[in-house]
């Protein structure tokens, strides 16, 4: 952040109250261009209005907060400048405590929370439509392939993207479309107090069911075994179940389909906006997760048949760009459950 950026958002915090006369201290960016400072009533954000959904922000936090969902509230923003001051819900994020003996207890409270956020009231949300997937995946193309791989894609190769991409669309879409955060995984859910609270969600929309959940079990930073995996989706189902959001008769093994192709279309998005991070913003702390990713693609592709050549894509084209590919090596420490 430009030191004359920093001042005016100090000049900005202190200028709502005479008892706003605390120092920001600098908890954290993120793979935006956000930044987060600490004071004595809450947080501050630095949120760029070229770049930031501000508008969006504020007004999805009145909607969270309204259907029962603990967000930050909004105190007081400043659109023109893209400075925000909200309130604080502390520094103990999901991520911290993923350990074999934390992880599966907060997993399930999320869970609970997923199945509460997919029964809210969500009316006037964007739809998150085919047109709107279909910019997702052109994100892993554009950026995993042709910009870190420098992959210049055969009539073949762009018919395998093609027929996935059909299959990806059509599970998400013949799905119940419920509230969406978006981006649920361990980074994004904050511990506070007695309960768990969720942010970044200015990108929330009306998506699939299994989306968020997909989000979580295939979380790109952190690993899940197979079997933590089927416990956590029937714990969704009969959660869901008992909500009235699924039928009395939910197929586990349908149920899976739907949720793993759904973390397909996700991670493809992934593999591009990590590799875009590096090569448009300059920000290399992501390419660490690329293996973790590409990982669970062909793992999730080969149980598939019908997926089986888009996994080939990411071996056939894994090292395309050696310096590239090693770079992401030497980042990475992750090593294949």
């Amino acid at each position: 952040m430009s030191t004359s950026r920093l001042e005016a958002l100090t000049a900005w915090y202190k200028s709502l109250s005479d008892r706003h006369v605390s120092v920001p201290v600098m908890i954290s960016g993120d793979a935006s261009f956000r930044k987060f400072y600490r004071v004595d009533e809450g947080i501050l954000m630095d949120a760029p209005p070229a770049t930031e959904k501000n508008r969006e922000f504020v007004e999805l936090s009145d909607l969270y907060l309204r259907n029962g969902i603990r967000v930050p509230k909004v105190l007081y923003v400043d659109y023109e400048q893209g400075f925000l001051l909200v309130d604080d819900l502390g520094s103990e994020t999901m991520s911290r405590h993923m350990n074999a003996e934390e992880s599966m207890p907060l997993c399930l409270r999320a869970v609970k929370l997923l199945v509460r956020l997919a029964g809210a009231r969500a009316s006037g949300l964007p739809p998150f439509d085919r047109e709107f997937m279909l910019r997702e995946i052109d994100i892993g193309t554009e950026w995993y392939f042709r910009r870190a791989q420098g992959v210049t894609f055969t009539p073949e190769d762009e018919k395998i993207v093609s027929d996935a991409s059909e299959i990806m669309i059509s599970n998400n879409l013949g799905q119940p479309q419920v509230f969406m955060h978006r981006d649920f995984h361990c980074r994004n859910i904050m511990l506070s107090g007695d309960g768990l609270a969720l942010v970044d969600f200015q990108d929330s929309v009306l998506g699939p069911l299994t989306y968020d959940l997909a989000s979580l079990i295939f979380d790109c930073y952190r690993d899940f075994s197979e079997e933590e995996r089927s416990f956590l989706i029937k714990a969704f189902m009969e959660e869901a179940v008992e909500r009235g959001i699924l039928g009395d008769s939910a197929d586990f093994d349908g149920f899976r389909r739907a949720v793993y192709i759904t973390a397909l279309q996700r991670l493809y998005k992934c593999a591009g906006i990590f590799s875009r991070l590096y090569f448009r913003d300059g920000k290399n702390g992501y390419l660490q997760y690329i293996p973790r990713v590409v990982h669970n693609i062909g793992m999730i592709c080969g149980m598939y048949p019908e997926l089986s050549e888009l996994a080939g894509l990411f071996v056939k084209y894994g090292r395309h760009n050696p310096d590239f590919a090693d770079l992401v090596d030497s980042c990475s420490s992750f090593k294949a459950p």
